[in-house]
């Protein structure tokens, strides 16, 4: 559980550390505001930059294509299919997790496969000036191997959901609430709250559910 525990600490950010940021304008501000809400929209997807453009960047400066590229990320499909170290590029500080897979699945408003800002980057929280309010979202499935004390190859996978917390929500001792003071889950990376996690491990026993909000645990409720 240690092991799995230092993972969880590190490994959603990486789609938005590989991928780059975005600005804090919201989408289309500069927008006509007499342009009727379909024409805005179209207007709007027409001003944006695509992957299939082939001038998008990532943070580290090579261009974003479509599929997946070496190293598991799918950023057209919005999803991570790899090892754990492949989502960091291989970073020396994670080799001790290298062997361990990881599948990472978020939508528009964690990191969209747009840029609509003219950074030339993919945007983030597209449309709101952070991620609170957002409705970003975002899945981690995580699973291994290691040896037991009895010698024997045991299992273990982990899966977590996470969500942008609503505008209104407050935070009580590291624990996030709505509105209405329903619990939405632990706190992580300060907008972001866990709302349902999973552990299943053949040497420990464990199995099922670890933790689910007291607050709906669907990501429709937490959408603007």
């Amino acid at each position: 559980m240690k092991k799995l525990f230092v993972l969880l600490a590190c490994l959603s950010l990486a789609v938005l550390l590989i991928a780059g940021c975005a600005t804090e304008t919201p989408i289309g501000a500069e927008a006509d505001a007499e342009i009727t809400m379909p024409a805005a929209k179209k207007v709007m997807k027409e001003a944006c930059t695509t992957i299939q453009d082939g001038v998008l960047l990532s943070s580290t400066g090579y261009v974003l294509e479509l599929g997946y590229d070496q190293w598991g990320y799918n950023y057209q499909g919005r999803i991570f299919n790899g090892l754990y170290c492949d989502s960091y590029r291989d970073a020396a500080w994670c080799q001790d997790y290298k062997d361990d897979n990881l599948a990472m699945k978020w939508n528009d408003a964690w990191l969209a496969n747009t840029d609509c800002d003219g950074d030339g980057k993919l945007d983030r929280h597209a449309g709101f000036p952070a991620y609170i309010g957002s409705g970003a979202w975002l899945t981690n499935h995580m699973s291994g191997t290691y040896e037991g004390e009895d010698g024997k190859t045991k299992k273990w996978n982990y899966f977590v959901k996470i969500v942008a917390v609503p505008l209104d929500a407050t935070t009580s001792d590291g624990v996030w609430y709505t509105a209405d003071g329903a619990e939405i889950g632990p706190v992580i990376w300060g907008a972001f709250a866990v709302i349902q996690e999973v552990y299943n491990d053949q040497g420990t026993g464990e199995h099922g559910l670890l933790y689910k909000s007291l607050a709906p645990s669907g990501f429709g409720f937490y959408q603007p």
